[in-house]
């Protein structure tokens, strides 16, 4: 058999494998958005509980990411579209995506609409002695116009910057050109970590606390996954895995940031 042959043969064989794989009913095949900042890794929480829901399901997932990254806005467009990503994680008012479908259990506990402070060391005096939003809102804060905080935190009354990517806003911040950057529980300690400024710490006075909570989004014409979804959410929470996985992804990073000796700044 010359080459060519042989490698027509193999090309079909993979080709009938991979369908006979899709189309087993037993295989959720998930494509996910490829995260837009490089800054942010592919999420390893995410995938244990959409593995360990469907699992209870008796399904086993596969997952792809799209060949583009994709920020929030790219990625509630692209759920509509065929041959598109199929499911994301989001935090949005379901009313404002009527074309879109939701699991109910928030995947975070609300843990997102927590917020300590980024800031440079040399401000610490000055953020310990704020006590009040009316303190705060004056001062110059970083955002993504394409993220939900910019949102809340300009209807809240606040200065944001918003033109700046996520690098050029960590060198911003440690040159003085903005006061605070307002981010997650569940990731700050690791991004101060990382980013190279060593003088940028994470504020130990202050918390901004909202409503936020993330769920598991489809299109209307996904309803079955996400039905599925629901159900095995459902059972993990019953059995318990559904917090032990909280707890081993997301309970580590809250120790060590005294959460109950913060001041508490709640925002609409």
């Amino acid at each position: 058999m010359c080459l060519r042959n042989k490698i027509k043969l193999l090309s079909t064989v993979l080709l009938l494998q991979t369908l006979s794989v899709f189309a087993d009913d037993s295989v959720i095949n998930l494509h996910l958005a490829t995260p837009h900042s490089f800054s942010s890794p592919k999420n390893s929480y995410m995938h244990a509980l959409l593995t360990a829901s469907l699992a209870a399901e008796n399904k086993r997932v596969v997952f792809t990411y799209s060949a583009i990254p994709m920020n929030k806005k790219r990625a509630i467009e692209e759920l509509s579209k065929p041959n598109s990503i199929n499911l994301a994680w989001l935090s949005v008012d379901p009313t404002s995506q009527p074309s879109l479908v939701q699991t109910s259990m928030p995947l975070y506990k609300g843990l997102h609409g927590k917020r300590l402070l980024m800031i440079h060391k040399s401000q610490l005096h000055r953020f310990a002695n704020i006590n009040s939003l009316a303190e705060l809102k004056p001062l110059i804060a970083l955002q993504k116009q394409s993220w939900s905080d910019y949102h809340v935190l300009k209807r809240n009354g606040f200065n944001v910057n918003g033109d700046l990517d996520y690098e050029v806003m960590i060198k911003a911040l440690n040159a003085g050109l903005a006061d605070y950057f307002p981010r997650s529980i569940s990731a700050i300690k690791a991004e101060t970590s990382k980013q190279p400024y060593k003088d940028l710490v994470i504020e130990p006075t202050i918390m901004l606390q909202y409503s936020n909570h993330y769920h598991f989004y489809s299109d209307k014409s996904n309803q079955q996954l996400i039905n599925i979804l629901e159900s095995g959410l459902q059972k993990i929470r019953e059995s318990g895995e559904f917090e032990r996985l909280y707890q081993q992804y997301i309970g580590g990073p809250e120790q060590g940031l005294n959460l109950p000796l913060r001041k508490v700044f709640h925002l609409k």
